[in-house]
């Protein structure tokens, strides 16, 4: 899932910042932003949490989706001339909301399966 973010995370960040690609709406752009991480992370956590039966693989899973994400999407910054700020900054907000998401996605897959 990590994997996916992250090229997902190239993907929009070429798409939003290329000057040449300036004409392609900033709503759908936000809008999957928002949706592809939060479905990743969720669907790893959900997963993680199914096969080990523990909450906590589902925030881990979650978590580091959510950095490997927002690595990439840190560094396609950079590639476009913004501060390398950004490394850092997506990495934390992304094992942030990656956890919490992935245990969210844990919570579905106890509830969905008792244990």
């Amino acid at each position: 899932m990590g994997l996916a973010l992250g090229a997902a995370a190239v993907v929009l960040a070429i798409l939003g910042l290329t000057p040449s690609l300036a004409w392609i709406s900033e709503v759908p752009l936000l809008a999957a932003a928002l949706l592809l991480p939060t479905l990743a992370c969720g669907l790893a956590g959900f997963r993680a949490a199914s096969r080990s039966g523990r909450l906590l693989g589902g925030a881990l899973s979650g978590g580091l989706a959510g950095c490997i994400g927002g690595a990439a999407g840190g560094f396609s910054y950079v590639a476009f001339g913004k501060p390398l700020l950004n490394v850092g900054v997506a990495l934390l907000l992304g094992a942030g909301g990656g956890s919490a998401v992935g245990l969210g996605g844990g919570l579905l897959a106890r509830r969905r399966k008792p244990v």
